[in-house]
């Protein structure tokens, strides 16, 4: 029998979806992944048993589909986890295989992407700092918890190498996400970006910490921890978390100059072309403009939002300015000196003002942003648009007016249209719409629990009764909660469906 590349666990979810009667063509979309296509056919294949030995898998149950489903947004509303996404269950599961002994182990082993851990524990950290600094430093990767190291024995002499033998207690599963940051960024500076999740392999439970390579490595230890020593640098080679070599923080050093000169030529080239009497220079640590001559401040209040731009935060998209800076300049006076103060609109001040219900002089400027300066996401138009006394045909004719690409145009377009946000909630979100909507506002305890509760807001129904003021406050503890994580596009959604049932 040939090997198979669809897991057991996958051609489970398979099944249940196909018992659904999910169409092929949908179903294929949640387990296709760059590395491996998974066609209409070879779902055929699974439904009628000639795959493998896929008819000896039973589906998965109904509960198992409900939480692998919840990971995941409608297949038509563009949004969502992305199919590739290393933390959801079927990513995961595609790790590892079923040997002839009966035991899951990791596919391949340990690489220099890949780390394994028998245990977890908050008390031996060091244990675990030190891969995540190692992958941060390199290209990132996976850290699992409850899967056996290379050449590890059982009672019966057995070989258990990268075998999978769950986690032996609660406290991975049961820690908050802020015990993990914490740890982290006391231990290191840049502060590696990670994300946890647990997954069920063969029954049994992994814990998984999946980290994003860092833009500013490399990352260094800033104090003494189990066998991590202050000024410590990590780096991932294949099998090992070990102090890097000096030809690889050559390398990374002479990435990064390489880096920092291509993103400052641009610069130079634009003050060359503008000249010394037409340009100025912004420093966003001071908040200050200047020719060497004349001189700007920027208000102290806006210089946090301002490091977004500094922090990558913000990209070009089709030619359009990173960053907008609106209404008018006025003059304040600091220590007895005039200064300078600019307005600034960001995405965040769209969703603020509309959580807020503030009203804005210049809401069309904030529609504007969302068409000319945005990142294609859904932002709540409709309230703008109200208090702009715009109708919704007027709406549409000022989005098609603006100096928008035609395809953002017909995006936001359909976007505004009558449920365009509505998204039909299963599992988790599903009994968490059903507790909201009789005013059992649930607690924000994760980025998790907060992208669960913005698919629950996507599926209110339209003719649903709910508290305004309560859902805003709690869509405000969410966005809190889940800044800077994956959770953020399906609070969006769920801000964009309060939007268009109560403005649109």
């Amino acid at each position: 029998m040939s090997k198979r590349s669809i897991t057991d666990i996958e051609i489970g979810l398979i099944k249940a979806m196909l018992g659904r009667r999910m169409k092929n063509s949908d179903i294929q979309l949640f387990f296709n992944r760059p590395d491996r296509k998974v066609n209409s056919g070879r779902i055929t294949g699974i439904s009628n048993g000639s795959y493998s030995d896929s008819k000896t898998i039973a589906p998965a149950s109904s509960a198992d589909l409900d939480a692998f489903l919840s990971n995941f947004s409608s297949l038509s509303s563009g949004g969502g986890a992305p199919l590739d996404d290393p933390l959801s269950q079927a990513s995961i599961a595609s790790h590892f295989a079923k040997g002839a002994d009966g035991l899951w182990r990791l596919n391949g082993g340990e690489t220099d992407k890949c780390e394994c851990k028998a245990s977890f524990g908050f008390k031996h950290m060091d244990k675990w700092l030190r891969p995540i600094a190692a992958l941060a430093n390199n290209a990132g990767g996976l850290l699992f918890f409850g899967v056996y190291d290379k050449d590890t024995k059982g009672p019966g002499g057995e070989d258990w190498s990268y075998a999978v033998g769950g986690l032996n207690s609660a406290e991975f599963t049961e820690a908050d996400p802020a015990d993990f940051s914490t740890r982290v960024k006391g231990m290191f500076d840049p502060t590696p970006f990670f994300q946890i999740a647990t997954a069920k392999i063969g029954g049994k439970t992994i814990g998984v910490i999946h980290v994003h390579p860092h833009p500013s490595r490399p990352v260094i230890a800033l104090k003494q921890e189990g066998l991590i020593k202050e000024g410590d640098i990590f780096y991932r080679y294949p099998g090992q978390s070990s102090r890097i070599k000096y030809s690889d923080l050559r390398a990374i050093l002479d990435i990064r100059d390489s880096e920092a000169r291509a993103q400052i030529l641009p610069m130079v080239e634009k003050l060359l072309q503008l000249g010394p009497t037409r340009s100025m220079v912004a420093d966003l640590d001071s908040g200050i403009l200047t020719n060497g001559g004349r001189t700007l401040q920027i208000d102290k209040s806006l210089l946090e939002k301002l490091s977004f731009v500094k922090e990558g935060e913000f990209n070009e998209i089709e030619g359009a300015p990173t960053l907008r800076l609106v209404g008018d300049i006025t003059a304040v006076e600091t220590n007895g000196q005039a200064e300078r103060q600019f307005g600034m609109l960001t995405r965040g001040h769209i969703l603020k003002a509309f959580i807020e219900q503030s009203k804005p002089n210049d809401p069309k400027d904030y529609i504007r942003f969302a068409l000319e300066v945005g990142q294609n996401e859904r932002l709540p138009l409709h309230y703008f648009a109200r208090l702009a006394g715009m109708s919704y045909d007027d709406l549409v004719a000022f989005i098609n007016a603006t100096s928008a690409s035609p395809a953002r145009k017909k995006r936001y377009t359909d976007w505004i249209k009558p449920n365009a946000a509505f998204n039909q909630a299963v599992g988790t979100p599903k009994a968490l719409l059903a507790r909201i909507l009789v005013g059992d506002i649930p607690v924000v305890s994760s980025a998790t629990v907060a992208g669960h509760i913005g698919q629950a807001i996507q599926a209110i129904p339209p003719d649903a009764k709910f508290d305004l003021p309560l859902l805003l406050k709690l869509l405000r503890e969410c966005l809190e909660v889940a800044e800077g994580t994956p959770a953020v596009s399906f609070l969006r959604r769920g801000i964009c469906r309060i939007d268009e049932l109560r403005f649109g």
